[in-house]
């Protein structure tokens, strides 16, 4: 098993400065969070950049800036489909946000995967549930567009698209060096870069097949002279 996964913030390739500098201005709380009614954050982009990954991930460090200490309770996570309602999804969440908070913090953290797929009625409701004051959300979705205004008025909007190349690069490059895996060249990485479209779901197992085939392509020592027969 390899050592992929993004651990802390640093680890993540965020599509570009101005994403990373807003990530770390609420982190450090310059960019005061959550205030005036938002409450949630929305990541929006395209498939396999991380946005769920980094939600658990931010999430936890937001505690950690928050009251110095690890999260004692773990986001509440609610994949947001069509099997479950949202009467059904809501409830349980008051339910967790009526008691007081194990989280040093008193925040209760809740992330809402893929809110593309509420319908507009469900994702009013949600909305409504951005209005209580003891909560940090993260929403993700890979259709901006398809997110209730009124519900994008309750969050920050984070670009989570596909970052840039020469970024990509660097982190593929450690991740292939803790690994103790073949380097492969600029080049290469690139090129697996651009057959991905930025996404990190496909950039990373593609990476180490390409390294691993190159461990195997080495020739072998041979201590004597080469010979030939005729």
């Amino acid at each position: 098993m390899y050592d992929t996964d993004p651990r802390c913030t640093s680890d993540f390739v965020f599509a570009d400065s101005n994403t990373e500098a807003q990530i770390s201005a609420i982190l450090s709380g310059e960019y005061p969070f959550p205030m005036s009614g938002k409450t949630a954050l929305c990541f929006y982009g395209t498939y396999g950049t991380g946005k769920t990954t980094y939600s658990r991930i931010f999430c936890a460090e937001f505690e950690e800036a928050q009251a110095g200490e690890a999260l004692a309770m773990e986001p509440h996570f609610v994949a947001c489909d069509k099997t479950t309602s949202i009467d059904a999804i809501l409830k349980r969440c008051q339910s967790i946000r009526s008691v007081i908070a194990l989280n040093a913090s008193s925040y209760h953290y809740f992330i809402f995967d893929e809110v593309d797929n509420l319908t507009e009625q469900a994702q009013r409701a949600l909305k409504s549930f951005l209005n209580n004051t003891n909560i940090v959300c993260v929403l993700t979705t890979n259709y901006l567009d398809r997110v209730d205004e009124g519900l994008l008025n309750r969050c920050l909007t984070v670009n989570f698209n596909a970052a840039d190349t020469a970024a990509l690069r660097v982190r593929v490059q450690k991740i292939l060096s803790q690994n103790g895996l073949p380097m492969l060249t600029d080049g290469e990485i690139d090129a697996v870069v651009a057959r991905s479209d930025g996404a990190w779901r496909e950039i990373v197992p593609t990476a180490i097949f390409l390294a691993k085939q190159k461990s195997h392509s080495k020739p072998p020592k041979s201590g004597g002279r080469l010979t030939v027969v005729k």
